[in-house]
């Protein structure tokens, strides 16, 4: 899926934006270029939906037979903590509405070259500001969600966004991009969890310290390990904070 040209992404910059590309939001604080980046995913993704994204997303809830965000969170769980199979009954179960799933990760990935193209580093500082809460936009006032943030505490919907990562890992679906992003959203996970931010209200940044520690432990992780860490959240005897719920990503 591509998204039609003059679109909201077009709108943004006449070419890939840097900070003094972007026009000036009054009241916007933190990185000029990650508030965009997050502002248009959020629009391609979520808030301005293509007719071809909303069928993908119907056709995957037809499939999983209920909410095409949990049900496909809910069957990566019900696979990956079976006794046997995994990760080959997940994928076996999403092989069907593999095309959807193309057209889902092409309009997220879309959004991430555009802004960052192949820079993984520049898209860890965007992942990083994201967790930590650090970036307001007045722009989402009208949807009390000015922080560009992971709803949920805890953020499950980092659980909810990696099982479809994972999924098209498995799938061969822009396997690079997710195979090189796994880790990055393991790591905004592990750092919100810390940050706890509030939605409407810019955040403090933790110690450097901090970052470069939890950084340090998620990021030299391959996906299997990362897909293993996350499941041991919902293997029977965990006790995670309750109250997530997925959603759009901030």
């Amino acid at each position: 899926m591509a998204l039609a040209a003059p679109g909201p992404l077009a709108r943004a910059a006449v070419s890939r934006p840097g900070a003094d590309g972007l026009p000036d939001v009054p009241g916007m604080l933190g990185d000029r270029v990650a508030n965009e980046f997050w502002y248009q995913f959020d629009e391609a993704t979520y808030f301005q939906q293509t007719p071809q994204l909303k069928d993908a997303y119907a056709a995957i809830a037809a499939h999983v037979g209920g909410n095409p965000l949990t049900g496909v969170r809910d069957a990566w769980v019900r696979t990956g903590t079976a006794a046997t199979g995994y990760p080959e009954t997940y994928a076996a179960f999403l092989r069907p509405v593999r095309d959807s799933l193309r057209v889902i990760s092409d309009a997220q990935v879309k959004v991430f070259r555009f802004f960052y193209g192949h820079r993984y580093d520049r898209v860890f500082g965007a992942m990083s500001d994201f967790a930590q809460g650090v970036l307001f936009d007045p722009r989402r006032a009208p949807v009390q969600s000015e922080v560009h943030t992971m709803n949920g505490d805890p953020p499950l919907a980092y659980h909810t966004w990696h099982a479809y990562q994972f999924a098209s890992v498995l799938l061969d679906i822009d396997r690079r991009f997710w195979t090189a992003l796994i880790p990055v959203n393991g790591f905004a996970w592990a750092l919100q969890l810390i940050a706890r931010p509030d939605t409407r209200t810019v955040n403090p940044p933790l110690p450097r310290d901090t970052v470069a520690q939890v950084a340090a432990s998620w990021l030299p992780k391959g996906v299997r390990r990362i897909d293993a860490d996350l499941l041991a959240w919902h293997r029977p005897g965990a006790s995670p904070r309750t109250g997530g719920a997925p959603g759009r990503a901030g």
